[in-house]
């Protein structure tokens, strides 16, 4: 939820948190489809179809052969939101049907598009048409993509059945923000002949049937009849729902600790009259207590601007970058040694670390054009010396998710030896000069990093990283923490931010919050929630920073020309046990959902037939209800 951030009248008015998620629209457009009939021309239709993280629940995946269990909950199925309409005749259509949907930065929300050409004409039964393929891909990548548009090949029983192309807008809504600063004049006293009422002043805004809704409040001001509030940066979405002429309602109220606030009196306008009245005799408006005036309303401030959004810095051809630095002290036990943080598990389940690189760099690097990243360790002893900050791998940066698992696994050939202390002040200065490097090459410093520290133990240069942190929050930078095994992590808490500013061993304040720190064990269970606590501020930090700096998104790049689109190399890496697994091939994934009989119990082997006709033999997991569906990758 958003939340109000006031500032005194010297100081910056920092920025008000942006909204958790975005409305937008998706459109599709496919060329080069195959002809599914051998005498016509295709009549083309889509049905698109949303997962949704929230819901998903995490399975434990049987080290076997043949094709991996996803899910087998009614709930964590995706969901078809919607159909596109039929193109007569085409192999290339482009459809006019677009899908609203709310777009999570933090979660891998997956969209699966299923091809089909009709045969009867009119019916809402699939099974009475051709199923040509489906492609599958991240809603990430289709907003980290030049134009927030990308292509990917559809995908059949005879392979490639053509493309489809994936274009994403942000649904218009009113992203103006008014910088308010309110005051009292000669307000009624409630407190008697020997004393001075304590007020603060609320806005109420009308709703459709008449009655009020309280959308904002300000600071007390004690012991005054003429108060001076502090100037407040109040989103006009918020306060009115971007109409300007709807009624508000400012109501004066004296402060008592019990909360039973005495009314002091009130007057009706709207924005557009407040903004009108600044400076003049029309911003001093009379306040009513018991149908006479009592004083005044004084709008002393009033400025409007428009606060940009990620989606704006996005379409303008803003990179995100990712790095990663893993925790490699002693405490962390052999990765030979079962049960051990970094153990390496013979069968392919994944250890803490793997889970956490696999389910946030899964998300992170759609937003990153070449998908190259650095991996960096701290902790072990390199050649007799202990190195905090050294280069994990054979070069400075990997390709993707899969570089990253590869060269974290890679690591314990290199013959090292875990050691100590924990040290974060060297990866975090790494971090902040590269961070800025990028900033500078990029044009119109349309560039921000995320570092992503894993960690097992409590920070032994806490002075040290606290004086780092304060320097990189003027940085392009935003970090995330992630406490992994059991240790208390307690002292990992004083550096989020959400507890108060941040303060330097000299007391010299962050300029803003940029650390997230989440216990892993909170959300071993759930990848998608992990990647929701742990990403969901960073929206909200880039357009902070870049507000700070007063550099505006770039104009957004056209689309480009769907019939030229060649579908992106596509990362392959699969995590077990997380909600990153890719596909077969070119990594779009291919699934079917297979009903379980009523007398088949979990551990029973089962054979079924794929869309395309293929044996598949899998094995009823455990939990699994009688009844149940049980969703095949293959």
């Amino acid at each position: 939820m958003a939340s109000l951030v006031s500032t005194s009248q010297q100081g910056p008015v920092p920025l008000q948190q942006q909204p958790d998620f975005m409305e937008v629209e998706v459109s599709l457009h496919c060329r080069g489809l195959k002809k599914m009939d051998l005498m016509s021309n295709s009549d083309p239709f889509c049905v698109v179809y949303l997962s949704d993280p929230a819901k998903q629940r995490q399975q434990q995946q049987q080290q076997r052969s043949g094709p991996a269990l996803l899910n087998f909950n009614n709930s964590s199925r995706a969901v078809e939101i919607g159909r596109t309409e039929v193109v007569y005749d085409t192999q290339d259509p482009d459809f006019t049907a677009t899908f609203k949907m709310q777009y999570h930065f933090e979660e891998n929300q997956m969209l699966t598009v299923k091809v089909y050409d009709e045969d009867k004409k009119g019916s809402k039964n699939l099974n009475d048409h051709d199923y040509a393929g489906c492609a599958t891909v991240s809603l990430g990548e289709v907003m980290g993509s030049n134009g927030n548009t990308t292509a990917k090949k559809v995908l059949g029983g005879n392979g490639n059945q053509g493309i489809v192309a994936i274009r994403a807008e942000e649904v218009t809504a009113c992203q103006d923000q008014i910088n308010l600063q309110l005051a009292g004049a000669n307000l009624k006293n409630k407190d008697g002949w020997f004393g001075k009422s304590d007020p603060f002043v609320t806005v109420s805004r009308m709703n459709e049937d008449g009655t009020w809704s309280l959308v904002w409040k300000s600071e007390v001001v004690m012991d005054n009849l003429s108060p001076k509030f502090k100037p407040s940066v109040i989103q006009v979405q918020k306060l009115c729902n971007g109409d300007y002429q709807r009624p508000l309602k400012f109501e004066f109220l004296d402060w008592d600790s019990d909360g039973s606030h005495d009314h002091m009196g009130f007057c009706e306008t709207n924005l557009a009259s407040i903004i009108a009245g600044v400076g003049k005799p029309e911003g001093r408006m009379p306040v009513q207590y018991k149908n006479k005036t009592h004083g005044a309303l004084v709008i002393m401030k009033a400025d409007v601007s428009q606060v940009p959004t990620l989606t704006q810095f996005l379409s303008g051809g803003m990179q995100m970058s990712l790095m990663v630095a893993v925790d490699f002290t002693g405490s962390n036990g052999s990765p030979m040694v079962p049960g051990t943080l970094h153990y390496l598990d013979p069968r392919g389940f994944p250890n803490q670390y793997q889970s956490a690189i696999g389910t946030i760099g899964s998300i992170l690097q759609e937003y990153d054009s070449d998908k190259k990243f650095p991996i960096w360790g701290f902790g072990a002893r390199l050649n007799g010396v202990v190195n905090h900050c050294f280069q994990i791998g054979p070069e400075p940066e990997v390709q993707g998710v899969r570089g990253l698992l590869e060269a974290y696994r890679g690591v314990f050939a290199q013959g090292i030896t875990m050691s100590g202390p924990t040290l974060f002040s060297s990866i975090l200065a790494s971090a902040k000069q590269r961070s800025e490097q990028l900033a500078r090459s990029t044009p119109n410093q349309q560039s921000y990093s995320v570092l992503l520290i894993l960690t097992d133990g409590i920070i032994n240069d806490m002075k040290q990283t606290i004086d780092t942190l304060v320097e990189a929050s003027d940085s392009p930078l935003s970090v995330i923490i992630v406490g992994v095994g059991s240790a208390d992590f307690s002292a990992m808490e004083a550096l989020d931010g959400d507890g108060g500013v941040l303060k330097s061993s000299k007391f010299k304040p962050a300029k803003r919050d940029i650390v997230q720190f989440v216990p892993f064990s909170k959300f071993a269970a759930s990848p998608s929630r992990l990647a929701g606590e742990t990403l969901a501020e960073i929206p909200h930090q880039v357009v902070q920073y870049m507000m700070s700096k007063k550099i505006k998104p770039m104009p957004a790049a056209p689309p480009p020309d769907y019939s030229t689109m060649v579908p992106p190399e596509e990362d392959t890496s699969t995590v077990q046990g997380s909600d990153t697994s890719a596909g077969k091939g070119d990594g779009a994934p291919q699934f079917f959902e297979v009903s379980i009989p009523p007398s088949a119990t979990p551990g029973t082997q089962m054979s079924v037939k794929s869309p395309e006709g293929h044996d598949i033999a899998f094995i009823v997991p455990t939990g699994c209800p009688p009844g149940g569906i049980v969703r095949l990758q293959y």
